[in-house]
């Protein structure tokens, strides 16, 4: 019998009505009291929760590192770990824990619903339960199938740095959009081996993360000579047009270059969710080429946040940044 640790975050799955008629986290024993089809499953739950269930929109880094540490502390005494986790920054999470955790031989499913488990037509039970039987798969030596943090919504299990939420109000709500799924579910489970995860590290965890990153969206009108440029910006992440497009404007490049004065690593990613950057394609994009730009390729705007904040915590040089910002660390980036 496998055993498999469950926590639970918060997010929509476990929540209800308050005072107030809105929707709020409940207790996490009142949310595993609404999923008795768990019982049905030939494994041991080990339930943990964190410190205080929150809804996903208040995510924070402080966050991530509770939830690796905890991750890392039931590696070694179980086999899998399900996390219950709200939709709106799922795709955040799942990056942060691929990173942080380094080196994975075992899976961590992260799942959610988008209406509460105790609402009729919900959701979440399909969700928890086919996460569970992900978690518990093995091979026929008994090593885990998945060894990486993976999103299972919708019938669907991605890996967690490829995916994104594209839709609020669609049971169908994330997408991988540049990686096939890594399997599915239906009258029985279906896993594209060639395409799962197998790392080349040691297990380790490694928590230290920076939030001194900056975004700016391009969109037609900015005034980029009223654009100011943070102090505390170690990297900013522009999100250009299609394969990575900018306009040519003195305006443009003026601010451009003071981003580079400022000694911020500049990162060239695009607003498309399909599809790559690719410098030089168009002459649109030449201000882009007067100043050094690392280029997101076909990163997730999600993942290549997540991986700058984790490269800037681990206090890497400039070029050592460059040279592991390109890499592929956790599979977040096709090579």
């Amino acid at each position: 019998m496998r055993k498999i640790a469950l926590i639970y975050t918060g997010g929509t799955i476990g929540m209800r009505q308050n005072e107030k008629g809105k929707l709020a986290p409940m207790d996490f024993e009142l949310a595993v009291e609404k999923i008795p089809a768990l019982g049905l499953l030939p494994i041991e739950i080990k339930t943990v929760s964190l410190k205080k269930a929150i809804d996903s929109s208040e995510m924070t880094p402080k966050v991530w590192i509770e939830l690796a540490e905890a991750a890392d502390r039931l590696m070694p005494e179980v086999d899998g770990i399900v996390i219950l986790h709200g939709t709106d920054t799922m795709a955040y999470t799942a990056c942060a824990l691929s990173f942080m955790l380094k080196g994975l031989t075992k899976p961590i499913i992260i799942t959610g619903s988008q209406l509460p488990i105790g609402v009729l037509r919900t959701d979440a039970v399909e969700n928890i339960v086919s996460a569970f039987e992900f978690a518990a798969l093995t091979d026929k030596n008994g090593d885990c199938v998945i060894q990486e943090v993976a999103i299972y919504f919708e019938y669907e299990l991605l890996r967690g740095n490829r995916a994104y939420k594209r839709s609020s109000n669609e049971f169908n709500a994330f997408s991988s959009p540049n990686f096939p799924s890594l399997a599915s579910s239906g009258v029985r489970l279906s896993v594209k081996k060639e395409l799962l995860w197998r790392s080349k590290e040691n297990y380790c965890l490694d928590t230290r993360i920076s939030n001194n990153v900056g975004v700016v969206t391009l969109y037609p009108g900015l005034d980029f000579s009223e654009l100011p440029v943070l102090t505390n910006w170690k990297v900013l992440l522009l999100r250009t047009f299609g394969a990575g497009n900018a306009p040519k404007s003195y305006d443009f490049l003026k601010f451009l270059k003071r981003v580079e004065k400022n000694r911020t690593i500049i990162i060239n990613t695009s607003q498309c969710v399909s599809g790559s950057v690719i410098p030089g394609l168009y002459d649109s994009s030449s201000a882009l080429e007067e100043v050094k730009m690392l280029n997101a390729r076909d990163m997730t705007f999600e993942s290549a946040v997540v991986k700058s904040m984790v490269l800037l915590g681990r206090g890497h040089s400039v070029l050592d940044f460059h040279e592991k910002f390109s890499l592929s660390l956790s599979g977040e980036v096709s090579e």
